[in-house]
């Protein structure tokens, strides 16, 4: 079913999907996606949740708890690069999820805008741990180097996902890591 819901996310939109579209192409009745997950709006946060896992993880410091913060910022922007590379369409569908969002009445709206809440203060709290480490400069305002490189993935991954044959985001993900290397080092 999150496959089917995926696909089809990508290609019609959080709006145009309907949960009976979702279960017929999963194989199942209509209703299994409201009995499953008790509506789409769950469904989707469980696609997107899945989707950005990989992202989170990086940033969990005791899942690393030897690399410092620098290390772990890197590491976050390479895990954007890697889910482009290795699971596209989880990155589009994340990708199309969030875009759907901002629209009007969107009903994901706010659980993005929690979620992405909680990343600026998890890449908040990384920078600040590389600040007190020493692999980040000090007087760099963690809150606006948070934002900014939070900024910068999601423009990336937004112009790969609306013009995929005229982005490459490989390269633009090794252009961001290299910006953020010499802007953050001391």
């Amino acid at each position: 079913m999150l496959v089917a819901a995926t696909r089809l996310f990508i290609e019609r939109g959080y709006a145009a999907t309907t949960v009976a579209a979702i279960g017929e192409a999963a194989g199942y009745s209509r209703g299994i996606v409201t009995r499953r997950f008790g509506s789409k709006e769950r469904l989707a946060w469980e696609v997107a949740r899945r989707a950005g896992a990989r992202w989170d993880a990086v940033l969990d410091v005791s899942a690393t708890p030897t690399t410092n913060g620098l290390d772990r910022i890197v590491d976050f922007i390479r895990a954007s690069r890697d889910s482009m590379q290795e699971d596209p369409q989880s990155r589009m569908v994340l990708e199309r999820l969030i875009a759907d969002a901002a629209g009007p009445m969107a009903p994901l709206h706010s659980r993005f805008r929690r979620s992405l809440m909680r990343l600026e203060q998890r890449l908040h709290t990384t920078l600040r741990a590389g600040q007190a480490d020493g692999s980040i400069r000090r007087d760099l305002v963690a809150d606006g180097v948070a934002s900014v490189l939070i900024a910068q993935l999601r423009g990336v991954g937004y112009q790969w996902f609306l013009f995929p044959a005229d982005v490459d985001p490989l390269t633009a993900h090794r252009v961001i890591e290299d910006q953020v290397i010499t802007w953050l080092r001391t």
